[in-house]
C-alpha cells in the first residue's frame, strides 16, 4: 500500500503563497502539490515523502509532518517498494519548470525524463500514461476514478468517524503497479485528464 498526500495548506513565505495560489487558480483546485509515501500514512505524523519540489530544487526524499489542516491523504493498493524505487532512482533530477510551461500552459505534452514536477513523477511511478499532463488535482481525480472511494473517514485517535464538512479525509483507491525503469508501457486511457500549471 502507498499514500498520496495532496497539499492544501498555506506556504510559510509570501512567494510560496503566491505560487500556491497561482497553481490552484490555474487548475481550479484546492491542491498545489502532491507527495508519495511508501506505506500507510497518518495525518498528524511525520513520514518520509517522495516527490519533486521546486522549493527543494527537484526530486528528493524528505521527512514531512502531514498536518490535517494542510494535507488530504489517498491510499492506493500498489506495491510500495516498486513505486518508491521509481522515484528514488531519480533523486537529484532537477525540477522541470519548462515542462510545466510547455505541457500544462500550452498543452504541448512535453516530457523530459531528466526533469520532473511533483504530480508528473508521482503519476509516472504509478504507471499512468502521459504523466506530464497531471496536475495535483488531475492526479487526485484519476486515482479516485479508478475505484469508487468508500465513505469518507477522519484519521484520529485510533478511530474512524464520518467526516464533518470541511475536515481532512483519507480515501482509498486502486491503481496498477509502477513501471520498471526502461520497460515498455502500455498506453491505455484511464479517465479524464485536466491541464494546469504546478510547482514543487
Amino acid at each position: 500500500m502507498i499514500t498520496l498526500a495532496f497539499y492544501k495548506g498555506r506556504g510559510k513565505t509570501w512567494s510560496h503563497r503566491v505560487q500556491d495560489a497561482l497553481i490552484r487558480f490555474a487548475t481550479r483546485s484546492k491542491y498545489s502539490h502532491v507527495e508519495l509515501i511508501p506505506g500507510l500514512a497518518h495525518l498528524g505524523q511525520e513520514h518520509a515523502c517522495l516527490s519533486s519540489s521546486g522549493r527543494d530544487g527537484g526530486v528528493r526524499e524528505k521527512t514531512i509532518t502531514l498536518s490535517a489542516e494542510s494535507w488530504d491523504l489517498v491510499t492506493l493498493n500498489s506495491d510500495p517498494a516498486e513505486v518508491a524505487a521509481y522515484i528514488r532512482g531519480r533523486i537529484g533530477a532537477r525540477y522541470d519548470y519548462l515542462g510545466i510551461l510547455l505541457s500544462q500552459i500550452f498543452a504541448l505534452s512535453r516530457h523530459d525524463e531528466r526533469k520532473w514536477f511533483c504530480s508528473e513523477i508521482c503519476a509516472a511511478a504509478l504507471g499512468i500514461a502521459n504523466p506530464q499532463r497531471m496536475s495535483p488535482q488531475a492526479l487526485y481525480d484519476i486515482v479516485l476514478w479508478q475505484r469508487p472511494p468508500p465513505a469518507p473517514t477522519v484519521q484520529g485517535h485510533g478511530t474512524d468517524m464520518p467526516t464533518p464538512a470541511g475536515h481532512s479525509q483519507t480515501q482509498s483507491a486502486r491503481i496498477g503497479p509502477a513501471p520498471t525503469k526502461g520497460a515498455r508501457q502500455e498506453k491505455e486511457p484511464i479517465g479524464p485528464q485536466t491541464n494546469g500549471m504546478m510547482r514543487h
